[in-house]
């Protein structure tokens, strides 16, 4: 599908036809300009839009300024990854209400991935937590944020910092810069080539319903969450639920019981819901992964793609086709991989097919 037929999509999205309409009118994957340029009261009401709200979309449409769109696209190289892309991830369908689309800078990939949440009451303990833990857990996951100012952001800097891979799922619309405080930050992540994502139309601005809508996204695409700090009744505590219900692992910081922004924390340990770490080897270990320093000194690869292969396999039992498409190479690359890795006893194939480590 061409560019200006995605353009069309977003004009659609930002004259308030909701993900889950989307998805009702182009289950058959319409041409989005044919349909923006026909629009009109009787085309609305046939997909169950109620009559004020057709006047109003009708409206709206009168009102937007496609070269604005255009521009702004443009401008910061956003991509429009619809429910029918192959960029679009797995994880994002398996949600009840998927987002029909969104929007990416730069283009993500399947490497494995851990939310970090927490509080925005952040205090000096929690920041030297993070400072001491996510630079090495950024070294084996991509780390995965909601943008929030100071706790979230952290997160990010200290990934960046070590050149390693973020992901920052934000509650407005791409182009927005806030808050304000993060426009530095956000500059750095996207010229370092991380990504950024938003399921929120063109000009949306901040507001309390969008946070546990990001929220959702960020406990959907992660692999696992780690939770830095939680005070009651914190936007933290969706995600971390969220998670359990998914049955993903779920890892918890520990802090003094007496403190309010650690109850939630050290509740979850007392009740068995999370696993408590203190440093990255705690969380290697439950997935039998083998620090850098230590991996270094027993295997020798012969190259990045094959350390990468072995990190796949790390993590759970792979076929080629899959890991063809998770470390993004041709299948015969891979094959070839496979076969010096098995002689060299690395990996083995088990009796189903997949590919494991020895």
């Amino acid at each position: 599908m061409n560019k200006i037929d995605y353009l069309y999509l977003a004009m659609l999205h930002s004259i308030w036809i909701t993900h889950k309409k989307l998805h009702l009118i182009f289950s058959n994957k319409k041409n989005y300009k044919e349909f923006y340029e026909w629009l009109n009261h009787k085309i609305l009401l046939k997909y169950w839009f109620l009559s004020n709200q057709a006047f109003l979309i009708l409206d709206n449409k009168k009102n937007i300024n496609i070269e604005n769109i255009e521009k702004k696209l443009i401008e910061r190289e956003v991509k429009i990854v619809t429910f029918f892309d192959t960029l679009y991830p797995e994880a994002f369908k398996n949600i009840p209400n998927s987002p029909f689309l969104f929007y990416l800078r730069w283009q993500i990939n399947n490497s494995p991935k851990i939310a970090v949440v927490w509080s925005r009451k952040i205090s000096s303990y929690w920041e030297n937590v993070v400072k001491n833990i996510i630079p090495d857990l950024s070294n084996y996951f991509t780390i995965v944020s909601g943008w929030a100012a100071w706790c979230d952001s952290f997160a990010h800097i200290e990934s960046i910092n070590t050149w390693n891979k973020t992901l920052s799922i934000i509650w407005t619309w791409i182009d927005l810069d806030y808050p304000i405080k993060n426009k530095k930050l956000y500059d750095n992540i996207v010229i370092n080539w991380w990504w950024v994502i938003s399921i929120f139309p063109v000009w949306e601005v901040w507001n309390p319903y969008n946070f546990p809508v990001r929220n959702e996204l960020v406990a959907w695409i992660s692999n696992w969450v780690l939770v830095i700090e939680a005070w009651e009744k914190s936007w933290t505590l969706i995600t971390a639920n969220l998670a359990l219900d998914l049955w993903k692992d779920l890892f918890v910081v520990p802090w003094e019981i007496f403190k309010k922004n650690s109850i939630w924390c050290n509740n979850l340990i007392k009740n068995w819901c999370a696993k408590l770490i203190t440093c990255t080897q705690d969380i290697l270990e439950e997935y039998n992964i083998l620090s850098k320093n230590i991996k270094n000194t027993q295997i020798k690869f012969s190259d990045k793609i094959e350390e990468d292969i072995y990190n796949m396999l790390l993590l759970e039992d792979l076929s080629i086709n899959e890991l063809s498409k998770k470390i993004e190479l041709d299948i015969q690359t891979v094959l070839f991989k496979i076969w010096f890795m098995e002689i060299n006893n690395y990996v083995k194939k088990s009796s189903w097919g997949k590919y494991c480590v020895c």
